[in-house]
């Protein structure tokens, strides 16, 4: 059965303060308020610390690899000079005009690409909210479309904050405030989140097998993204999911929200969900994969090993997929060095290693500032939208 709202119905007589003087259903739910304003305070400094830590993070690493380049360079050179003939020196040189091609610099990065790019992943957080709309009507609930996609917005914030938990107390928090119970927010929280792992996982271990990697590493990609998709089919999906409901209620105490959340119905997960949430997760990454590329195409010396504009396409898709499901699986904020390295291994053998670095911190820096301005329009639309609060 599908709720259009979930009430949560106070006690009209009130609950008892210390004294035992009954307080009146006006000063609870003003108390109840106020908490609420504190948490949302309280998560939402520790989203912008983690953000400003994680800006700084790409900053320090952006001015390393500067560094670091014009080192090579440097040691290049002196390479040139000391050897004993051209064609010893030979090598050297066209290292070293590798190197300098793809140095980085605000006169040769392609502007256009990058706004295409932003442009494309500001649309790649679309299909998740849509998951995350079905996963809150197989829970029941029919929410409106609009702000369950707020929720999944607002909760790529959470990212950025170590462990990632802070992604699943936004976005359950909003559905809450919804009316989705606690407990059902959380598995559709989940379903989505398994969704969007599977699926990307899936798709890296399909690219990478075709890409000029290691054949245990493009075997190892292929067999772990197979086997990842084996908890979205239905029949394992409903063992998953309750374990996470038997895991989510030993944290709760009985009679949470007067026991709505405490008598969870079996939860059915169908294949009309399934293939629903896999062609939608499927189309989020195939537009982060062609925004990675895009901002692999407006940098410097991207096709200077010779690749066709496909293999390069199809590599940064299996390198930013990987990337970021290891970097999730790593509860880093935001997967701080573990796509730096993931990206080394998949992506630096098609366009070089200095193209696949740069890759990566102008990706992470576009993936923040895009999604904080979808933060900030959320924000203004439910802002604009909220009736005025009455005493």
């Amino acid at each position: 059965m599908e709720h259009e709202t979930q009430s949560r119905p106070d006690s009209l007589s009130g609950t008892r303060n210390s004294t035992g003087a009954k307080q009146p259903p006006g000063n609870q739910t003003a108390t109840r308020g106020r908490l609420k304003q504190i948490v949302r305070a309280l998560i939402l400094l520790v989203v912008i610390v983690g953000l400003a830590l994680t800006g700084r993070d790409s900053y320090r690493k952006w001015n390393q690899q500067q560094q670091d380049l014009q080192t090579q360079i440097d040691d290049l050179a002196q390479d040139i000079q000391t050897a004993s003939n051209a064609d010893e020196a030979q090598p050297f040189i066209v290292r070293r005009q590798q190197l300098i091609a793809s140095k980085p610099s605000l006169e040769k990065i392609r502007w256009g690409w990058l706004l295409a790019a932003s442009l494309l992943y500001g649309g790649s957080l679309i299909p998740g909210g849509l998951v995350l709309h079905e996963a809150s009507r197989l829970m029941g609930y029919r929410l409106p479309l609009g702000p369950t996609m707020g929720a999944q917005v607002l909760g790529h914030l959470g990212k950025y904050v170590p462990g990632k938990a802070v992604v699943v107390v936004i976005r359950t928090g909003k559905l809450h405030d919804l009316g989705v119970p606690l407990l059902r927010g959380s598995v559709a929280v989940f379903l989505e989140t398994i969704f969007m792992m599977a699926v990307g996982a899936a798709l890296a271990g399909g690219l990478i097998f075709a890409l000029p990697v290691s054949r245990w590493i493009a075997w190892a990609a292929l067999l772990g993204g197979l086997s990842v998709t084996l908890p979205t089919i239905p029949r394992f999906l409903r063992l998953l999911v309750d374990r996470v409901v038997r895991k989510q209620r030993s944290k709760q105490t009985a009679g949470t929200e007067n026991g709505k959340d405490s008598h969870l119905p079996p939860i059915e997960p169908s294949w009309r969900f399934f293939i629903a949430a896999w062609c939608w997760q499927l189309l989020a990454w195939l537009m982060i994969g062609a925004c990675f590329a895009m901002v692999v195409r407006s940098l410097p010396g991207w096709d200077l090993l010779g690749y066709s504009e496909t293999t390069v396409l199809a590599a940064s898709m299996a390198a930013i997929a990987l990337a970021m499901v290891v970097g999730f699986v790593s509860l880093l904020p935001g997967g701080a060095g573990i796509r730096e390295l993931v990206l080394a291994i998949i992506l630096a053998p098609v366009v070089g290693q200095p193209v696949a670095l740069v890759a990566a911190i102008s990706a992470r820096v576009i993936f923040i500032v895009v999604e904080v301005l979808a933060a900030g329009l959320v924000w203004a639309v439910n802002r604009h939208s909220s009736p005025p609060k009455t005493a």
